[in-house]
């Protein structure tokens, strides 16, 4: 395999990419992306969901029970 063909026909190929996502995408990979699409809110919202995951406090639903309650079941 010749890298340097490879990222040759890669960059020729990305002067035709049209499509949004799959360049977000691709910064992604490359880690390009300078966007945080996460908001501060819900990192902190996780976090003090893991917290309380970790210390026992939440209660936990198996997937027999979460799917049951989906359908209707429970």
């Amino acid at each position: 395999m010749n890298i340097e063909l490879e990222k040759r026909q890669i960059v020729e190929e990305l002067n035709y990419v049209s499509d949004e996502w799959v360049l977000k995408a691709i910064k992604r990979l490359l880690n390009l992306d300078n966007e945080d699409d996460v908001p501060e809110e819900h990192k902190q919202i996780l976090a003090d969901r893991i917290k309380k995951h970790k210390s026992g406090q939440a209660k936990i639903v198996d997937w027999d029970e979460a799917k049951g309650r989906l359908l209707g079941d429970k």
